[in-house]
């Protein structure tokens, strides 16, 4: 009751504000309950439920996107347990209008708070509704309004409908409440009689229809059943094959102002044009599955409109003449051929690409057609042409980029059309140490090209790295991504607006170079500016892994080497059966290479290869051989190195270690010399002949490792210079690549380099030789052809290395290698 006399006190205020009637006037009743009825009646006015859900399925949408499906879900399964009432759209676009950015303010933890009411509200009565409204006019029966579908709309309307319109000489029309007369005063009856030639030429063309005599028509007749064929739209004069769409003419047609032969040949030119129309419209029917098709259809099907537009505008110049105008079938056909062109010239290029080969055909064959035909007619300057087939390729390619954009900063291929992005996930579980080389891969089509259109072949590399590095970073715990970038990145996408807007300034500058600038600018803005490179985060460690590779395989801090040998040779002369522990071997390495700078001792492992077990009768220098020593690298590493295990260090250091022995053995003769008789002034010649082979296998033993030491800091120092200029993961890949090579030949470790190895392993081989025959030489048992034979050998593989270093040298190799051939030339003589 309070709610009713609410309503009835805001009413009569509202009544005096706008007519200014006292309320003692006897039309202000009247008025207020129209008035009330009014408010009450809720039929008009209400909210668009179809419009309220589809901007809540964008809401659930927009938190999968941006990671939120603990919201989406939510959002959802309340939606769906919502009681559906007359009134809901109305509450759900309230709460729609009182959201703000909800995905940035979520608490999930406040809907375990909601509760149900157990109790529904009791509905009103009638008892209820009569009691606020009482029944009691006396006119209430004679004053219904009829709604929609009501069953008074079959009833005769009252006889004064049919009276002419009268005006009121009164100043007022509301005192009398004729609101019908009112209506009827801008009420305009249509001419019945502007339609009758258009009626009658249609009656004459249905009856004429399948006779074969020649029909008689106005020019304006035939322009009219033309522009509705061009529209799509059925006529009499022309019919539809329904299987390919081509047009066809029904009638024989002529005009008393024309030949029959020249309206025959206008109606087949148009007719064609028709044909040719319907099979774009027939194509844009068609249901796409590919995104950048879909963008396509899109976009030419705004072109199809606008020539519909045009052809409507043709056909009001004659319908509804502003000047005089000369009606011209022909003038008619030349406009239609001229506004038409463009589109027919889009129906030749979509039935190139439906008749192209299916295997082996590109996804984006289309995109290329477009491309092409664009350059073209830029270049032949017809710029309605251009205007249309580079509009429709340039929404295509937008559409195409904004995947390549999510690529870039998400490092993830698209699920959505995956089978036709340029890159491919080949294995999400790889090791990381491969996960730079082996999880994604270029998406290559039968004939070897990548999978993306031609104008974007020059940027798919670079595109391919910058998608891989942020997947890299991603590995290595730096994701960001730059909001700002990728919404700039979108902005900045080609499109025809900018392009046109360029051309206006520079009109002769090439659409193949404008588009490709336009690409390159819209990589650049992709790249932020505030995070790290991927270069930067690699490096630090790259250089820091370089570093103790020196110290651990080449030997940089020789006392650590020499520490580390000489505790090897002391446990093989001690324990020659249990020396090979592998526990303790690694043990030692730790203890002593594991102390140099930028070395992680826990990395290093030293293991021991099988191999025989007679110790007794192998040389020292083939028991060494099963030493293998490793250093365990990070994996952001591996991926530039491409090995775990390193065998052009671990051959290195082998190397290392052999010559340590060498010089181990031969060590202890020098303090056999001093213990020898001091008047003893004159050695035996045999033991004369091994101090003179002695002291050259020591000259040999330091050149070999001075060129070690002196190579693996040269190369080192330009390996860590080319690092720091170098540009991603790939270029860092190729210089540790050219290193590896290096260092392989500079070190005789090359394959092709075997021979002049294997004469330095059987120089080596005579250390260990003299140092077992050293006790018999003091004792003079032993001959001094033995000793002489020795030294001959040692001359012999002395000079092969020298003559082969040189020959390596002169065809190419390492200038290292030529250094170390002079050397040894020198001694050789």
């Amino acid at each position: 009751m309070a709610h009713a006399a609410t309503i009835g006190e805001l009413t009569e205020g509202l009544i005096g504000s706008i007519t200014g009637i006292p309320r003692d006037h006897s039309l202000f009743g009247s008025l207020k309950d129209r008035a009330v009825k009014q408010l009450k009646d809720s039929s008009r006015g209400r909210t668009n439920p179809f419009e309220v859900n589809e901007r809540f399925a964008g809401l659930i949408e927009k938190f999968g996107v941006l990671n939120r499906d603990d919201l989406g879900e939510a959002l959802e399964s309340r939606l769906d347990s919502l009681p559906k009432t007359r009134w809901t759209p109305e509450f759900l676009s309230l709460l729609l209008q009182l959201t703000d950015r909800p995905w940035e303010h979520p608490r999930i933890e406040n809907l375990g708070q909601l509760r149900t009411s157990s109790t529904q509200p009791a509905e009103p009565t009638w008892e209820e509704i009569v009691a606020d409204d009482p029944l009691t006019e006396d006119d209430i029966s004679n004053d219904v309004e009829r709604g929609y579908h009501s069953s008074g709309d079959d009833v005769a309307v009252d006889d004064d409908s049919n009276s002419e319109p009268t005006t009121s000489t009164q100043a007022t029309s509301c005192n009398e409440e004729d609101f019908a007369g009112l209506a009827r005063l801008h009420i305009v009856q249509p001419d019945a009689t502007l339609l009758s030639e258009v009626q009658s030429a249609r009656q004459a063309l249905s009856k004429h229809g399948t006779s074969n005599r020649m029909d008689v028509q106005s020019e304006l007749t035939i322009i009219r059943e033309a522009l509705s064929m061009l529209r799509g739209l059925p006529t009499y004069i022309f019919d539809l094959d329904p299987l390919n769409n081509a047009v066809g003419i029904t009638q024989r047609i002529t005009t008393a102002t024309a030949s029959s032969i020249v309206i025959h040949d206008v109606l087949v030119q148009l007719a064609e044009v028709g044909t040719r129309l319907n099979s774009v419209r027939q194509w844009l029917c068609r249901k796409q599955s590919r995104a950048h098709l879909q963008s396509v259809q899109a976009a030419v099907q705004q072109s199809m409109t606008l020539l519909d537009s045009r052809f409507v505008d043709l056909e009001r110049r004659y319908a509804q003449p502003q000047y005089d105008y000369i009606v011209s079938f022909v003038d008619v056909r030349r406009e239609v051929e001229a506004s038409a062109r463009p589109m027919i010239r889009l129906s030749d290029i979509i039935a190139s690409d439906a008749s192209a080969s299916v295997v082996g055909r590109s996804p984006f064959a289309l995109l290329d057609l477009l491309y092409e035909e664009s350059c073209v007619a830029q270049l032949e300057g017809d710029e309605d042409l251009f205007a249309v087939v580079a509009r429709v390729l340039l929404a295509g390619l937008r559409t195409y980029l904004r995947p390549i954009s999510g690529w870039y900063f998400s490092g993830t291929p698209p699920s959505k059309d995956g089978e036709d992005f340029f890159v491919r996930e080949m294995k999400t579980d790889c090791d990381l140490g491969e996960v730079w080389h082996e999880r994604f891969a270029l998406r290559l089509l039968p004939d070897g090209r990548v999978c993306a259109p031609g104008m974007m072949q020059p940027f798919v590399e670079q595109l391919y790295r910058l998608g891989k590095s942020r997947a890299f970073i991603k590995l290595l715990g730096q994701q960001s991504e730059d909001e700002t970038a990728k919404s700039i990145g979108d902005l900045a996408m080609p499109d025809f607006t900018s392009i046109t807007r360029y051309l206006e300034s520079s009109p002769l500058t090439p659409f193949d170079e404008l588009l490709h600038a336009t690409l390159t600018d819209w990589m650049a803005t992709l790249i932020p500016t505030t995070d790290l490179s991927m270069q930067t985060l690699l490096l630090d460690g790259l250089l820091r892994t370089v570093n103790a590779l020196d110290y651990i395989f080449l030997g940089r801090d020789g006392t650590l080497l020499q520490a580390f040998a000489e505790a090897l040779f002391e446990c093989m002369r001690r324990l020659p059966e249990t020396w090979d522990d592998r526990f303790l071997l690694t043990r030692m390495a730790q203890s002593t290479l594991g102390t140099a700078p930028a070395v992680d001792a826990h990395c290093i492992n030293v293991g021991i290869t099988n191999g025989s077990k007679v110790f007794t009768r192998r040389p020292l220098l083939q028991q060494l051989d099963r030493v293998q020593l490793t250093y365990a690298i990070p994996w952001p590493v591996q991926n530039v190195t491409r090995s775990k295990d390193l065998p052009t260090h671990t051959a290195a250091f082998s190397l290392l270690l052999q010559v340590e022995l060498a010089a181990h053995l031969l060590r202890p003769q020098l303090f056999d010399i001093r213990k020898l008789e001091i008047g003893c002034r004159r050695l035996a010649r045999g033991l004369q002949m091994a101090l003179s082979l002695r002291t050259r296998l020591l000259w040999f033993l330091g050149t070999l490792r001075a060129h070690i030491a002196t190579t693996a800091a040269t190369l080192g120092h330009a390996l860590r210079v080319r690092l720091q200029s170098a540009e991603g993961i790939d270029a860092m890949g190729g210089i540790w690549a050219n290193h590896d090579k290096r260092l392989k030949i500079s070190l005789l470790l090359s394959p092709s380099l075997t021979p002049i190895r294997d004469a330095i392993a059987g120089m080596l081989q005579l250390c260990e030789s003299l140092a077992d025959s050293w006790p018999l030489l003091l004792n003079g048992a032993t001959s001094p052809e033995a000793v002489m034979g020795m030294s001959e050998d040692f001359n012999k593989s002395l000079s092969f290395v020298s003559a082969g270093l040189r020959g390596v040298s002169r065809a190419g190799g390492e200038a290292m290698l030529e250094a170390l051939g002079e050397s040894l030339r020198c001694s050789v003589g």
